[in-house]
C-alpha cells in the first residue's frame, strides 16, 4: 500500500486496528510505520484544528511518518472522543482537545458512549489559550458595560455564539449571565470556526472565542474584541481589558481560560505514549512555533502524560459544580 494511498485512508476515516502487523504494538521501537491521524472534533478554523496543524507541519520532519488531521465535527467534539476511544490503542489514532468537551461534556451529555477520564491516557497538555468576548466590528457596542446596559435594556433579545452547547465557551456565557443578571440568549453552533463566520457577519450580538480562532478576524477588522479572560491583559491584545478590568471577575476559583493538549486511548503503551510526547514538545518547543503561539493568545506548558492526565480528571470536577448551578444540558 503506497503512502498516498494510506493517507487518502485516514481522511475517509478508515481504520487499520484490523491489520495483524498493527493490533497491539508494545514498545516504541518500530513506531511509528505508517501515518498517524490526529483527530479534531470540530470543523477547520478553531483553535483546536489550528495547534493540530501545527503538529501536523512539524512532527513529520523528526517522527518520519505524515501526521494527517482528521476533522470530525458534531456534538462539541463528543462524537470524535467516542471513535477515539474505542479505536486501536496502538498511537496511531490521537485526538487534541480543548478542555471543554472532556470536562465540561462529561457532566452536560447524561449518555457518553465514553468515560472522560477513564477511557484516556494524557500525552501532553500544549498551551493554555485566552478566551475572549467579541463583537463585529460595526457593533455599537464599544465595552463589556455597554453589552451589559444592552441586555438589561432588551432582555432576551441579546445573543451570544458559542463553539458548541455544552462547551467552555457556551458555559462561560451562562455563568456571566447569573454574574450580571442578564438574560441573553445562547446560539450554539459546530465549532469556533462557523461561529465567528456568523458572528462578523451580525447574525449574533457577541460571542465567547479563542484567541486564536478571533486573532485572523481581529486583525481583519471583521471582528471586535471587548474584553479577555485571562487574569492580566494579553500581549496581541493590549489594548483590550480583561473581564476583572472590565467590572465582570469571573467567580473565585474558575479559570475561563482552555487547555489545549492530545490524548490517546486509555490502554496505548506507555512507550509510545512517551515518545509522542517528546516529539509533541519538540515541535511547540519551535521558536517560529513559540512566536505563533504568543501571536494567537495561546501561552506554551507541554507538560508530561501524566500532568495532563490529572489536570483533565481535576477539571471534571470543577465543572460538574458549575454545570449543576447553571443548570446546562447539551441534549
Amino acid at each position: 500500500m503506497t503512502k498516498r494511498l494510506v493517507v487518502a485512508l485516514l481522511l475517509a476515516g478508515v481504520g487499520f486496528a484490523a491489520h495483524p502487523a498493527h493490533a497491539q504494538g508494545g514498545t516504541a521501537g518500530k513506531y511509528p510505520d505508517r501515518p498517524i491521524r490526529l483527530v479534531v472534533g470540530f470543523p477547520p478554523g478553531g483553535a483546536t484544528d489550528i495547534l493540530a496543524r501545527i503538529l501536523s507541519q512539524h512532527m513529520p520532519e523528526s517522527i518520519g511518518q505524515p501526521v494527517v488531521v482528521d476533522n470530525r465535527g458534531g456534538a462539541s467534539g463528543t462524537i470524535a472522543a467516542a471513535m477515539v476511544a474505542k479505536s486501536q490503542p496502538d498511537g496511531y489514532t490521537i485526538m487534541m482537545v480543548p478542555s471543554g468537551p472532556y470536562t465540561i461534556g462529561a457532566s452536560t451529555y447524561s449518555n457518553l458512549p465514553y468515560d472522560a477520564v477513564g477511557d484516556f491516557t494524557g500525552v501532553s497538555l500544549l498551551a493554555w489559550v485566552t478566551n475572549v468576548i467579541v463583537v463585529p466590528q460595526a457593533s455599537s457596542v464599544k465595552t463589556l458595560q455597554d453589552l451589559i446596559r444592552m441586555a438589561k435594556e432588551k432582555p432576551g433579545q441579546v445573543t451570544f455564539s458559542s463553539s458548541g452547547s455544552g462547551s467552555l465557551h457556551h458555559l462561560a456565557g451562562e455563568v456571566m449571565k447569573r454574574q450580571t443578571g442578564t438574560e441573553m440568549i445562547h446560539v450554539p453552533f459546530k465549532g469556533g470556526g462557523p461561529a465567528l463566520t456568523a458572528l462578523a457577519s451580525n447574525e449574533v450580538t457577541f460571542g465567547f472565542t479563542s484567541m486564536p480562532s478571533a486573532m485572523p478576524l481581529i486583525n481583519a477588522k471583521r471582528v471586535r474584541p471587548i474584553a479577555v479572560t485571562s487574569e492580566k491583559r494579553m500581549s496581541a491584545l493590549p489594548a483590550t481589558p480583561t473581564m476583572t478590568e472590565a467590572g465582570v471577575p469571573p467567580p473565585a476559583g474558575l479559570d475561563i481560560r482552555e487547555w489545549y493538549g492530545v490524548i490517546a486511548p486509555a490502554a496505548t503503551p506507555a512507550a509510545i505514549v512517551n515518545k509522542l510526547n517528546a516529539e509533541m514538545v519538540k515541535a511547540f518547543k519551535r521558536p517560529d512555533v513559540q512566536t505563533r503561539l504568543v501571536e494567537m493568545g495561546a501561552e506554551y506548558v507541554g507538560s508530561s502524560p501524566q500532568a495532563l492526565s490529572k489536570q483533565l480528571a481535576n477539571d471534571v470536577r470543577t465543572w460538574a459544580k458549575w454545570v449543576k448551578d447553571v443548570g446546562v444540558r447539551a441534549e
